[in-house]
Order: C-alpha cells, then structure tokens, then sequence
C-alpha cells in the first residue's frame, strides 16, 4: 500500500531558552492499514488519558534510541580533522505516551535533537535523516518511515536543539499489550559515519 504523509508543525528551541520559538514540519508515522494520527493536539490528550485517576495508565511501548545511530559528525568532503566538522547531532531523548483503542495503540513519539554547527559549515544549517521503526519484542519489524529535517542556525547561534513530534498506530495482536512491542529511532546513517560512532565512542 501507498503511503501518504500528513504534517503538523514542531518547535525548534534552544537548550538554554535563549531563542524564539520556528516550526518545522514533520511527517507521521503509518503503519499500514490503520488511520494516522497527524493533529499535534493529541499528545496532551494522550497524556491525560495516561494519568486518569479512575484507572492504571496503559503499558505503552518503550521507545528505544539504537545504539551507535544516536549520534552523527557530518565532515566536508573526505576531510576528518576536527575544522572539517559541519555539524555534530545527538539523539538527546525520546519519549512515548500512548492510549489504547479495541486492537490498536495510538501513541505519540517524542524525540529531542540536539545539534552543535562545526568550523566547515557555511550554509547555517544541518540536514540529516532519522527513522522510527515500530517492531514486536522478537525483533519482528511491524513498520518503518524515514524522516527527513533541516535544523538552521539563526543569528550567531551554533547550538540548537530541536523536538520532533511523530504518531505511530500499532497494531494489536491477540492475547498481547504494549509491553510486547518496542519503537526504535535512530539516525539514518552511511556505513562509514556508522564505523566513525563505533570507533569514537
């Protein structure tokens, strides 16, 4: 089946709140055959309905950052000393709430980017691309979107930390819960930036 993404937007902030508040857009997570949830909106009403005080909140899935994908040094050409550093980013954080309905879990994924501008860059600004894989506890891969975000560097800014908002639906199978399924984010990297985390850990 085709996928069609919607958008909603997202903030842009800086760790210390020194700057305004921009938008970005995003896209939401599909897994096939289900309806997409795309208002950002939902996530406070997710989050009440996680804290009622007339029963247990739901056992969501946990939200899991890969190892050796929560980190990328993007260089300038074949260059690897330190003033061929475009930018560095870090997966800071990712957090998950969610509510069940019938057979599906509709759940709203947090993930909290956090990129530094290095001596080569010269377009004020860090492209890169980042998944989210939504998988039972076997390692059976149920769904998986790639994302694509741009984080400028405004003014003299060269930190700057950036929240992506994305709406996975999970599927339930019989006789299981959220505890039986994980969602992985990571950032989509080349095989050497992979080899490049590994060795400089």
């Amino acid at each position: 089946m085709a996928s069609r993404f919607a958008t909603a937007l997202t903030t842009i902030f800086d760790p210390a709140g020194l700057i305004d508040s921009m938008h970005l857009n995003f896209s939401a997570l599909r897994v096939a055959g289900l309806l997409r949830i795309s208002a950002l909106a939902l996530l406070p009403f997710l989050l009440a309905a996680c804290a009622t005080d007339d029963e247990l909140p739901p056992v969501c899935p946990a939200a899991v950052v890969l190892k050796d994908a929560d980190r990328l040094v993007k260089f300038q050409g074949n260059g690897r000393d330190l003033t061929d550093v475009l930018f560095e980013l870090d997966v800071d954080e990712a957090q998950l709430v969610c509510e069940y309905d019938d057979d599906l879990i509709e759940s709203a994924l947090g993930i909290r980017f956090i990129v530094a501008r290095g001596p080569a860059d010269r377009e004020r600004a860090a492209s890169f691309r980042y998944f989210v894989a939504v998988a039972t506890r076997d390692r059976e891969i149920l769904a998986r979107e790639e994302f694509e975000l741009t984080i400028p560097f405004e003014g003299n800014r060269t930190r700057v930390a950036a929240l992506e908002e994305v709406f996975p639906n999970i599927p339930l199978r019989p006789g299981r819960d959220g505890e039986d399924y994980l969602v992985y984010i990571g950032i989509r990297l080349t095989p050497e930036e992979l080899q490049y985390n590994r060795q400089n850990r």
